[in-house]
C-alpha cells in the first residue's frame, strides 16, 4: 500500500500542511501539529515517523482481523450439533425406529423422537400444526430459510393440502430425512408442496439469524 494511501486511512485529513516562508533565506515548514522542520533531513525524518505510525496501524488492523476470523470459526463450530446434543439425539431416535414404508403416523414418530431428546411441548393431532400452532417455536426451534445447508436435527413441516389434510413432518438424521419411515428424498410426495424448515435455536448463529429474519420479512410481503 502506498504511504499516501495508508496515511489517508489513518489520518482523516493531511497531517502535513506545507507552507514555505523565507526567514534569513532558510526554508521553514510547519506541520498541522505545530512542529517545525527546516531542512531536508528533518522533513525525511517526519515522513519516516508518519510511515512508522501507518505501519503500526496496519499491524493493529491485521491483528484484529485475525481475532475476528478465529472467533467466527469458533462460532461456526459451536453451531454444529455433536452426537450428544438434543438435535442429534432426536434424529438418532427417529432413525432407529423408522419403518420401511409410510404408516401415516409421521407426527407421532417425529414427536416421540423430539420428546426423547428433551424437547417439551404439547402434542398436536396433525403434522402441519407443529408449525402453524407455534409448537416448534415454543419447544426451542427457529424457522430458517429453506435454502440453508441442512444439518442433523433439522425439522421440516409440510403444509396441509386438499389431498393431504394433515400435512407432513420429518427430521434429518445427517444422511436421510426420517418421518415414520426412511425417505428417499427431502419430499415424500411426487408433487411440489410448500414447507418450512426449523432448527434448534441453540445452533442458529447470529449471521444465520440475520439472514433468516431478512428472508422471512421478504416472504411476508
Amino acid at each position: 500500500m502506498l504511504l499516501s494511501q495508508s496515511l489517508k486511512q489513518i489520518i482523516p485529513s493531511p497531517i502535513l500542511l506545507w507552507h514555505q516562508t523565507t526567514v534569513h533565506q532558510k526554508n521553514i515548514y510547519s506541520t498541522k501539529s505545530g512542529a517545525y522542520v527546516s531542512n531536508n533531513d528533518e522533513i525525511s525524518q517526519a515522513i519516516s515517523n508518519l510511515s512508522a505510525q501507518a505501519k503500526q496501524k496496519e499491524n493493529q488492523l491485521s491483528s484484529l482481523n485475525s481475532r475476528l476470523y478465529a472467533e467466527k470459526q469458533q462460532q461456526q463450530v459451536n453451531t454444529v450439533p455433536d452426537s450428544n446434543s438434543a438435535p442429534a439425539i432426536a434424529a438418532a431416535r427417529a432413525s432407529k425406529v423408522a419403518l420401511s414404508g409410510s404408516s401415516g403416523y409421521c407426527a407421532r414418530y417425529v414427536r416421540k423422537a423430539l420428546q426423547s431428546a428433551g424437547y417439551e411441548f404439547t402434542p398436536n393431532p396433525s403434522a402441519y400444526q407443529y408449525a402453524t400452532r407455534g409448537t416448534l417455536d415454543k419447544a426451542g426451534f427457529s424457522k430458517i430459510s429453506n435454502d440453508m445447508p441442512t444439518q442433523v436435527g433439522d425439522v421440516i413441516v409440510y403444509d396441509r393440502s386438499s389431498k393431504r389434510p394433515h400435512g407432513h413432518i420429518q427430521i434429518f438424521d445427517g444422511e436421510n430425512w426420517i418421518s415414520d419411515f426412511r425417505q428417499n428424498s427431502i419430499s415424500p410426495y411426487s408433487g411440489v408442496y410448500a414447507y418450512t424448515t426449523w432448527r434448534d435455536s441453540k445452533y442458529v448463529d447470529d449471521a444465520s439469524a440475520s439472514d433468516r429474519n431478512i428472508y422471512l420479512a421478504m416472504n411476508d410481503k
